[in-house]
């Protein structure tokens, strides 16, 4: 029963028995002295005036009652979190102002909605778990309990963006003796999307001590390696010095000597890998290079692959080694024909000048790199291939890290090393079955190019 009530009942049974009061003194009136008369007028003016000050106690009770619920509406329209109240059916029957404006929806488009319809479709099931677990459970060891259930989930807003929240839910009985669920919901967002950047960091964080641990190893590999073979070479180089014209043994030890060139090919790469091995850099137009290596990247494709260039006639210009810019080229032209996988698909190569403001800041290669604030040159070739999943996307330029077989070689791997001697980075855009995308960054010169002898002419 409302407060109201109870004081309009109140304030009836004090009238009633007023009147009935009142009915018994008028006939008592006439058999009474004249001092019981005054007596009796006496009692009546302190009655009445002990229900003026009852009335005035009531009003002010009253008063006092309105004031509270307003504080109340005021609290629980205004709260910093959410509320509403939902029934078996997991519709809302009440929510406050708070519910409203996180999902940007009026309050009245809330009530009598089941709030699944703001529930993110992934997120769904938890919601429904959580319904089982407040409704379909012995009443007798729950609602008297007042056990509550917390869940993290996604919700939806007015535009579709999704919203983290923490929905703590508690059983409870309404007026009516059904059973309802109370629900706070709090926004989340902010502390997600920190643990979010919070691993993000670690991840990068350890793919930097894992590049820098690598690269000790590969280097001193490298050296040692370096060492051993020369010894190799060179005795076999004595060996076949020492042994007579048409000799058998002749033919074996220059396989063992292609073998041991090979070898100290392979050391090379490594050291390149590392970006140990820099060449001479030298003012270089960027789409010149590369156009001198279209024609025989295309003769080397498997057929059916097309190669389609998008190149400026001049620039831009970088301080490079062109013989390392071919490598580049080669070894991201390669990789793009191999994740096509035979089918025919089209390479993209692009040449173009962009800012610091239009490259990626994840999934850009090396992880500690920062571009400056000058014009890069961006060396894009993309592919309609077979794409990388998002856990290897990591791993592409380690040191012979495949997805197709054991053992595949230092390409990518190499790749990062060039550009890294060359101060600039690459970034990789992929989705499985949707094709990748890689781009090189070389900071642009303001040198000009030397003629060729050709052009001095």
């Amino acid at each position: 029963m409302s407060d109201k009530k109870i004081i309009s009942n109140r304030l009836n049974k004090l009238r009633r028995q007023a009147e009935e009061k009142a009915d018994r003194m008028t006939e008592d009136l006439e058999a009474l002295s004249p001092s019981e008369t005054r007596q009796m007028l006496h009692e009546l003016r302190v009655h009445q005036i002990e229900l003026e000050m009852q009335n005035e106690e009531l009003r002010l009770a009253q008063a006092e009652l309105d004031a509270a619920r307003a504080r109340y509406f005021d609290l629980y329209d205004l709260a910093p979190v959410g509320y509403c109240t939902l029934n078996e059916q997991m519709h809302i029957l009440e929510a406050n102002l708070t519910a409203a404006t996180l999902l940007g929806v009026d309050r009245g488009a809330l009530v009598n909605q089941p709030i699944t319809r703001f529930i993110y479709k992934d997120d769904q099931d938890i919601c429904y778990l959580q319904r089982k677990n407040l409704f379909e459970i012995d009443p007798a060891n729950s609602w008297q309990a007042n056990e509550s259930r917390t869940c993290e989930l996604r919700m939806l807003k007015k535009d579709g963006s999704p919203l983290w929240v923490r929905l703590e839910a508690a059983p409870a009985i309404d007026t009516d003796g059904a059973p309802v669920c109370r629900v706070l919901i709090s926004d989340i967002t902010d502390s997600k999307r920190v643990e979010v950047e919070t691993a993000e960091l670690e991840a990068r964080k350890r793919q930097i001590q894992k590049t820098e641990s690598l690269g000790l190893m590969a280097g001193a590999v490298a050296h040692h390696f370096n060492n051993q073979l020369q010894v190799v070479t060179g005795n076999i180089e004595l060996t076949i010095m020492n042994l007579p014209p048409g000799s058998d043994a002749v033919t074996g030890l220059t396989e063992a000597m292609n073998a041991a060139h090979r070898a100290t090919e392979m050391s090379r790469l490594m050291l390149t890998y590392l970006g140990q091995r820099p060449g001479r850099h030298e003012p270089i137009d960027l789409s010149e290079t590369c156009r001198r290596s279209l024609a025989l990247l295309q003769a080397a494709a498997p057929k059916g692959t097309l190669l389609k260039a998008d190149l400026p006639s001049l620039g831009p210009v970088i301080r490079a080694n062109p013989g390392q810019i071919h490598h580049i080229l080669t070894n991201l032209v390669t990789n793009a024909w191999e994740s096509a996988d035979g089918n025919g698909q089209g390479i993209y190569l692009t040449i173009k000048t962009v800012s610091q403001a239009n490259m990626l800041a994840s999934k850009r290669f090396p992880l500690d790199w920062q571009p400056r604030s000058l014009p890069y040159a961006c060396l894009e070739v993309s592919d309609e291939g077979c794409g990388i999943a998002k856990k290897d996307c990591e791993k592409i330029f380690d040191p012979f890290f495949s997805t197709k077989f054991i053992g595949r070689g230092l390409g990518l791997s190499v790749v990062l090393g060039i550009v890294k001697a060359h101060h600039g980075a690459v970034t990789v855009e992929s989705e499985p079955k949707r094709g990748s995308i890689f781009r090189v960054f070389f900071p642009v010169s303001v040198e000009e190019v030397p003629l060729n002898p050709e052009q001095r002419a």
